[in-house]
């Protein structure tokens, strides 16, 4: 078919030249004129896709399941440095803690209290087998100790890594968390307060050292919690609250 049987002719085509065969037009039921879009509206001119090349209908151009991210709010970027500074004040106050303290470091009432457990272990074997001593209890107990703040350090730095990303039962589980170093803290000072060996007997560069990190760790979680549940946090953090970092 000519352009002219089809009703358009040469001079009727913006783009200039012959119209294409209807026939690259198809349509249910029929043909459709070349100024017909099966999408509805007008076609375009390959010049006016801005992605060059075919025309697309309008929309198909973008893509169906964008990942933009937004950057966090400076409440979240400030509780996720604070999360990171707890877990280090932590982590190496119980390091120092372990590879210096001695059991003669321990209160009074602590030393009693780990002898009996020791003594009441060997009782319970009647005497067969290797008897545990008092140093290997407090050993081990030690290492565990260390051992445990490795973990939890590790799994405080992951949960700050999932609260920037806005996820928002890491807040929930890091306002558990904070619960361990806050009380720990408030023990500590309540101690110096009280003018009690809270880092124990040994010398007072260690003391001050342990006692330190124990109080950092506690001012930083604590001022964490404060910082993740300011409104603009909380809106970050809410299924409501815009696209979010996925990262």
């Amino acid at each position: 078919m000519t352009p002219e049987e089809n009703g358009r002719g040469p001079a009727q085509n913006p783009a200039g030249g012959a119209w294409p065969p209807p026939e690259r037009y198809p349509a249910e039921g029929g043909r459709q004129r070349p100024d017909q879009n099966p999408t509805g509206g007008a076609w375009q001119r390959p010049e006016q896709n801005p992605a060059g090349g075919a025309w697309q209908p309008p929309g198909q151009d973008q893509d169906p399941n964008p990942t933009t991210t937004t950057t966090p709010p400076e409440e979240i970027r400030a509780a996720w440095g604070l999360w990171l500074a707890t877990a280090f004040f932590a982590l190496v106050g119980m390091v120092v803690n372990a590879l210096t303290a001695r059991f003669t470091d321990l209160p009074v009432a602590t030393q009693d209290a780990l002898r009996n457990a020791v003594e009441d272990a060997n009782s319970a074997t009647g005497g067969e087998g290797q008897q545990i001593s008092v140093d290997l209890a407090f050993g081990l107990a030690t290492g565990l100790g260390a051992v445990l703040a490795v973990l939890v350090a590790a799994v405080t730095v992951w949960l700050a890594y999932r609260l920037r990303a806005g996820k928002g039962w890491a807040r929930l589980i890091l306002t558990i968390v904070a619960v361990f170093p806050i009380v720990d803290a408030i023990a500590v000072i309540i101690g110096v307060v009280g003018g009690a060996e809270v880092a124990g007997g040994r010398d007072d560069v260690l003391g001050f050292v342990v006692v330190a990190f124990q109080v950092l760790a506690g001012l930083c979680a604590a001022t964490a919690v404060w910082r993740q549940h300011t409104p603009e946090a909380m809106e970050y953090l809410t299924a409501g609250g815009g696209r979010r970092a996925s990262k």
